[in-house]
């Protein structure tokens, strides 16, 4: 069962990209209606172009010109990895790992990641809770130490790649390429190509923070202070100094890279689509868990506001523990959470996307047209009946919850509605399997 927020109440938003530039709304009207079967048709989507191993390099003079690169950032991308795996030698060989220094290491790797998922991405880019000035300020610092650009230019930048994700304007689209989407785009100069300088207008909510705005304009002495200086003034208490500069502040610095720059890549080429396949986005457990949860990014770009991506208790989000917890103690509140029926709903729908796209290609082949037509047309009044019923309690819930029904009574209805759902995704797999099942039918 989802974690609930009970400090405050929960938010309710519609499952759509980022669309406004201001604040976002406090509740939307939620309309969880699944498509009815017989008019779900298969998407026809461009599809994710390969990943080619000479497009590293390549690829980078093919999409920015010589004039459009900045030169500051491609030579530290190109050279901090260099300078990261010398530094580990160095310290093995000559210095030797401090156990202290590896505890440190591990802490600010957590720590900076945290920065970037729980405050630059959930908290500052989209609104999806609120926090006290200590655990902003906290965020700032960490997420300064990550070296991945202050918060305003970090928050510009991903909500233009929600508002235009897989087109031209999105500023790291995955259909430009895999390495592209991982680290190239970085090396573009603002104001060329699609790469954008800053518009304060989509990001006027952050602006008005102070302590953003001072974060932004002192921005490089900040993360050089943050990200090498503060690890390794640590490190030197034990007499470490060398290793804190290079491990837990070089090697960490690269290595979080990296992995953030996998939820811009790998979350867009690998992995499931079970929420929608309108977007190139993925969802990719083994990404969540080198990005702190980032990785169920089907489900994020679905539904950007709610503070959670692992929906589930199995699922490995960290951040959304964090935010819970700190929710618990005060530090945080007003968590946004996409009520069940619509997370549902639009599974539902998937589901449905999945046997359009089953029966069109198999009908395609000669002579199953006629089979496959009596069993979607069999199928169909199942699903439909199904459907209704679901419709039926997704609006009873979201009336319980206007007039504030007790938890007791919300949890009841929830069960029904979880096994509505079920005994759809049953009845859409047996069906599948039938239709994949059929066979030629003999010669007269």
């Amino acid at each position: 069962m989802p974690l609930r927020q009970r400090t405050g109440p929960e938010q309710i938003y519609s499952r759509r990209p980022w669309q406004n530039v201001g604040p976002l709304p406090l509740a939307v009207n939620v309309d969880c209606s699944a498509k009815k079967f017989k008019n779900v048709q298969p998407d026809s989507r461009q599809p994710v172009p390969s990943i080619e191993p000479i497009e590293w390099l390549a690829g980078a003079t093919k999409m920015i010109k010589w004039n459009e690169i900045n030169w500051p950032t491609f030579l530290f991308f190109i050279f901090s990895p260099i300078g990261a795996i010398a530094g580990v030698v160095y310290v093995a060989l000559n210095v030797g790992f401090h156990p202290a220094t590896i505890a440190l290491t591990v802490f600010m790797i957590f720590a900076t990641g945290i920065g970037i998922t729980g405050g630059y991405h959930r908290l500052f880019s989209h609104k999806s809770y609120e926090a006290s000035k200590l655990v902003r300020w906290l965020y700032v610092f960490f997420g300064s130490a990550a070296l991945e650009m202050s918060v305003i230019e970090w928050a510009y930048d991903h909500r233009n790649h929600h508002r235009y994700v897989d087109n031209d304007k999105d500023p790291y689209s995955i259909n430009k390429g895999f390495w592209f989407a991982h680290i190239l785009w970085l090396f573009r100069k603002r104001g060329t190509g699609n790469r954008e300088e800053v518009d304060l207008n989509l990001v006027q909510d952050l602006w008005k923070d102070p302590v953003l705005r001072f974060q932004h304009r002192f921005y490089i002495p900040i993360a050089l202070l943050t990200s090498f200086l503060f690890p390794a003034a640590i490190a030197a208490l034990w007499g470490d100094f060398t290793g804190g500069l290079l491990i837990a502040g070089l090697a960490r610095t690269v290595w979080v890279h990296q992995a953030t720059f996998c939820i811009n890549s790998v979350c867009h080429y690998l992995g499931t689509q079970p929420y929608s396949d309108r977007h190139t986005a993925r969802d990719s457990w083994f990404t969540a868990l080198v990005t702190y949860g980032e990785g169920y990014h089907n489900y994020h770009h679905e539904f950007p506001v709610d503070y959670r991506n692992g929906i589930r208790k199995y699922q490995y989000d960290p951040t959304k523990w964090l935010i819970f917890a700190l929710s618990k103690v005060g530090l945080v509140w007003n968590l946004k959470r996409i009520p069940d029926e619509k997370i549902l709903a639009a599974k539902m729908e998937m589901q449905e996307k999945r046997l359009a796209a089953l029966s069109e290609k198999k009908a395609q082949t000669g002579g199953f047209a006629e089979g496959i037509a009596a069993l979607r047309e069999s199928g169909e009044k199942t699903l439909i009946r199904i459907q209704e019923r679901f419709d039926e309690l997704a609006t009873n819930m979201k009336e319980m919850r206007r007039e504030k029904k007790s938890r007791t009574e919300m949890k009841d209805l929830r069960k029904q509605l979880i096994r509505t759902y079920r005994l759809h995704e049953q009845k859409a797999v047996e069906l599948m399997r039938e239709i994949s099942s059929q066979r030629m039918p003999a010669a007269a």
